[in-house]
């Protein structure tokens, strides 16, 4: 499921999935096992080309045309400078972060419901 992300006053679907990773993974040529450090001294160009190919699979998600090349997404962040902390937030819930806190939250209740 994609998420509309506000970058630079545009509302984009954004999509960190299987298919995103597969499009970075060819655009930069990083191995699986280079992804699992990703996050590990992240470059700007690093951080822009995976937000492009979020926002790539998020149009593709949403049946949408992507028309928004990467140089279009840079003149975007140099109007929107925060959209790169949204959009990295959105990568690491759509990876797994939202969920394990979904999941804890929903143990921790689970937990005090017994007790009683």
């Amino acid at each position: 499921m994609y998420e509309l992300v506000d970058i630079n006053g545009k509302k984009r679907p954004c999509k960190f999935g299987f298919n995103a990773l597969r499009h970075f993974s060819k655009l930069t040529n990083t191995s699986i096992s280079e992804m699992e450090r990703l996050g590990d001294n992240m470059t700007f160009d690093t951080a822009i080309h995976l937000i492009f190919c979020g926002l790539m699979d998020g149009s593709r998600a949403a049946k949408e045309v992507f028309n928004y090349t990467i140089e279009d997404l840079g003149d975007d962040l140099d109007g929107d400078i925060t959209a790169i902390e949204r959009c990295m937030t959105l990568f690491a819930d759509q990876m797994g972060g939202k969920e394990t806190k979904e999941k804890k939250s929903l143990a921790k209740k689970v937990k005090t419901t017994k007790k009683k």
